[in-house]
């Protein structure tokens, strides 16, 4: 008996070892047999579109992640206590908009905590656990270093590249193509005029609610792994 739960401790231990070796996997959806789905919204706030985004989704009781950028807040932390006090979930994209590839995952991780540190002055009893790096950039470093500071590296499966201004019929096909129970939608509330988006999200909000989707947060969502 002794030696069968040495075994399991000692098979735990190598497995923690292997882990912490890896870092966590990046999330890009998450399986699962009910209609969730997540959106999230990357490089704000910004307003006027950061305020309509909230106002169509308080209307339709649903549920949304921002991953906000540390400088966007400095000008206007009053959308982001509007994002908490509607019951949306804060996440991180850094203090500003880094670049992986020229900044490496040390400095990378460095700005997010940095940034963790500097919104819990506006929100300090949000829990914010999740990391977007910009442009999606990932790399087995920055696995391993977001790991080590319990942070989730957070992507997405279903892009609408709204930052390109396609359209509002594109974005709209787009998500109504490529949703599926467990999907991360991404979306964006700055970096530019964000208008498309906000007439996309009206006529997508009712879209979900007729397919019987449950708008949720990226913590919500991770819950149906485990995390």
């Amino acid at each position: 008996m002794r030696r069968a739960l040495l075994a399991i401790l000692l098979l735990g231990l190598l497995l923690l070892t292997v882990q912490r070796a890896r870092g966590a996997p990046a999330i890009s959806r998450v399986p699962t047999y009910e209609r969730l789905a997540a959106l999230t919204f990357d490089d704000g706030p910004q307003n006027p579109y950061t305020s309509q985004i909230l106002a169509l989704l308080v209307h339709a009781h649903a549920q949304g992640t921002f991953f906000v950028l540390g400088d966007k807040v400095a000008k206007d932390p009053g959308a982001l206590l509007a994002e908490a006090r509607d019951g949306m979930e804060i996440a991180l994209h850094g203090m500003t908009h880094l670049n992986l590839y020229r900044v490496g995952a040390a400095a990378m991780t460095s700005d997010a905590v940095r940034e963790l540190v500097y919104l819990h002055t506006f929100v300090p009893k949000a829990r914010i656990i999740a990391f977007r790096p910009p442009y999606g950039y990932q790399s087995p470093a920055l696995k391993r270093s977001l790991f080590a500071a319990h942070l989730e590296l957070v992507l997405w499966d279903v892009d609408t590249r709204d930052w390109t201004r396609p359209g509002v019929s594109s974005i709209v096909s787009t998500v109504e193509r490529l949703t599926r129970p467990g999907s991360i939608i991404l979306f964006h509330d700055g970096g530019g005029n964000r208008s498309q988006t906000v007439l996309a999200l009206r006529d997508l909000l009712p879209w979900f609610h007729a397919h019987h989707y449950r708008l949720v947060t990226i913590s919500a969502l991770l819950r149906q792994l485990g995390r």
